[in-house]
């Protein structure tokens, strides 16, 4: 797949010095770089006045990050279990065009953007409550934008390396939907770091995964991330119900039996697709051809459509059957849903966001 560079940055003027700016643009020669007084104004005029042809994804801004690097993901209702990582922020936005992407209506920022102030990000981990409380913790990048599309600009993974070696007890997951595995070949990770990768039917990448790598490519990118000793995880997310889709997930199971050992697999998440209700509205017109919003949905208890429950008992008991034939001792997952939906297709429930989390916790291996 192509590699992400804009086709001009922005940059903070405060942050005009900081290592971070200088190395992300030397990285885009011959990109036009412009300083902004202040982030938020740049942002918040972009926002307002852009016409329907407008396409922030295609310029980065470089800013400081003025609020928390670190926040335990929010979850949702208690009634749906919630794995408990703790996300940490490296910047919004991606340059991939997932149609059912929850930063379409979740950012009012329409710009990739970059926080450069990565001292004050390690500073934040160093005494962190979160990362101080002895149990395994587990961190994630891949909250606001994919984890490892821009790591060709930021070396963010040789950056935080370092850090896990001192801290036992944290592993930190990249989730992606790309290739971009270079910088992670040759990283000296000691089991630190498990890389995932987002999976869907082919037919879902080709119309819904804009700028994605095919799942081919995806699998092919873990199998040589395995022979470097290295743990890998796959989420199912969202699984959309569409015509053909029991052939199209089957299929990906298929390739995912024959390429991958069970057994570098740290676990595998499943979850339907579902989304705040102001999303519908704000896709459809960045992506008027798609059709994935146009299902059977209802809203949950957490106010966010999803599919009626007969679907995703189906989806669900289908979809963990062929993980349970391509191996039993697999960690499955559901994310965000109920006791109940657990139960009816796994035989059994987290009693608990904590159990989850502690089910979870016992799949890392430092």
């Amino acid at each position: 797949m192509k590699r992400f560079f804009p086709e001009k940055i922005l940059v903070e003027a405060d942050v005009a010095d900081l290592p971070l700016t200088r190395q992300v643009i030397g990285r885009c020669d011959g990109v036009p770089v412009e300083t902004v007084a202040s982030s938020r104004e740049v942002i918040l005029e972009a926002f307002h006045n852009r016409q329907g042809d407008f396409d922030g994804k295609k310029q980065l801004l470089l800013c400081r990050n003025r609020g928390r690097f670190l926040e335990p993901c929010p979850g949702t209702k208690p009634d749906y279990r919630c794995c408990g990582y703790v996300i940490v922020h490296t910047g919004t936005g991606c340059p991939l065009r997932c149609t059912y992407c929850v930063l379409q209506a979740y950012l009012n920022n329409p710009f990739i953007t970059l926080y450069v102030n990565r001292e004050d990000l390690l500073a934040e981990l160093q005494s962190s409550p979160l990362l101080q409380q002895g149990a395994v913790c587990r961190l994630g990048t891949g909250e606001y934008m994919d984890s490892l599309a821009l790591e060709h600009l930021t070396d963010f993974v040789p950056a935080i390396l370092p850090f896990l070696h001192k801290h036992k007890n944290l592993v930190l997951e990249l989730k992606t939907k790309t290739t971009e595995i270079d910088h992670l070949e040759g990283a000296d990770h000691r089991g630190t770091l498990i890389v995932s990768w987002s999976l869907n039917a082919e037919e879902i990448v080709q119309t819904e995964e804009l700028g994605a790598a095919p799942v081919c490519d995806r699998l092919a990118a873990a199998e040589l991330l395995i022979a470097k000793g290295y743990r890998v995880g796959f989420h199912f997310d969202p699984l959309i119900y569409y015509p053909g889709w029991a052939e199209g997930y089957k299929k990906v199971i298929d390739m995912l039996r024959e390429s991958i050992s069970p057994e570098a697999v740290a676990w595998i998440s499943i979850g339907s697709m579902r989304y705040m209700p102001a999303l519908k509205q704000t896709a459809l017109q960045q992506f008027p051809d798609t059709t994935i919003y146009s299902g059977e949905f209802i809203p949950g208890l957490d106010g966010k459509m999803r599919y009626l429950q007969d679907i995703r008992l189906e989806m669900y008991r289908r979809v963990t059957g062929w993980l349970r034939e391509y191996s039993k001792d697999l960690c499955v997952y559901y994310c965000m849903e109920s006791p109940h939906i657990w139960q009816t297709t796994m035989g059994f429930a987290p009693e608990s966001n904590t159990a989850l989390k502690r089910m979870l916790d016992q799949q890392v291996k430092i």
